[in-house]
């Protein structure tokens, strides 16, 4: 796959913050072409109903292609964009969240990461966009599916270098969210562990990716496996 994620990292973020010792750096949304292009596309599609499956996030999400037909299911739609970002999620909740869709598949996070900033924030704001969606729409499941892992040793990206950790540690505050909050539409999918080299490790299988952080179709049978079992 030859889309990037980091498409549309945004320099000059300052380094990572430590919110006890100094102020946080605000993440900006910064579109890229490509952004605006699929913002566009959307904006031309017919309007997401209550039959629909959405999912929600990233390149590694539109890198998935047709996931109605790698789930079997009818009404499934692709919401990712190359280099999407939760700021650039939560511009495009209104071309979503007014359907009222049966069910929402969120992943996010990588490229937040790449913006240098700290853990604590990147995972408390997909918490924030994952309470926007659940007050919104009250009839959504909403299927929060946890950050995946990279490989460092590809070095292909420069501002994930040294913040191979940073992925578990944002899964950990999620899951004891959604544990936390205990909602019957809420469900976390634990992908991270299924794509790791053996069980503790933090390193993403090298077999299941292209460079280090988007996936071979080896690993898209995976999610989707994973993913459908959770549906069920």
């Amino acid at each position: 796959m030859t889309a990037m994620l980091l498409a549309c990292s945004c320099p000059g973020m300052g380094q990572q913050a430590k919110p006890t010792q100094q102020a946080e750096p605000m993440q900006q949304f910064e579109p890229t072409p490509h952004y605006r292009e699929r913002y566009q596309q959307f904006e031309a599609e017919p309007p997401i109903t209550r039959q629909d499956l959405v999912m929600l996030g990233n390149s590694l999400t539109e890198g998935g292609g047709d996931w109605g037909k790698r789930l079997g299911m009818k009404h499934v739609v692709n919401r990712g964009i190359i280099g999407d970002d939760v700021p650039g999620i939560t511009n495009r909740l209104h071309q979503i969240l007014p359907g009222q869709p049966r069910a929402i598949c969120l992943l996010t996070g990588a490229n937040d990461v790449s913006h240098d900033l700290s853990i604590d924030s990147i995972a408390h704001s997909i918490i924030h966009l994952a309470e926007r969606i659940l007050r919104e729409c009250p009839e959504t499941h909403l299927y929060l599916q946890s950050l995946l892992p990279i490989n460092e040793s590809f070095q292909r990206y420069k501002r994930l270098n040294g913040k191979t950790s940073h992925f578990a540690a944002i899964n950990r505050q999620l899951q004891a969210w959604v544990t936390e909050r205990h909602d019957p539409r809420l469900t976390f999918v634990h992908l991270y562990p299924l794509f790791t080299e053996s069980e503790g490790s933090e390193v993403l299988k090298s077999e299941l990716t292209t460079d280090g952080l988007h996936l071979r179709e080896e690993g898209y049978h995976i999610w989707t496996k994973a993913l459908k079992k959770a549906l069920k």
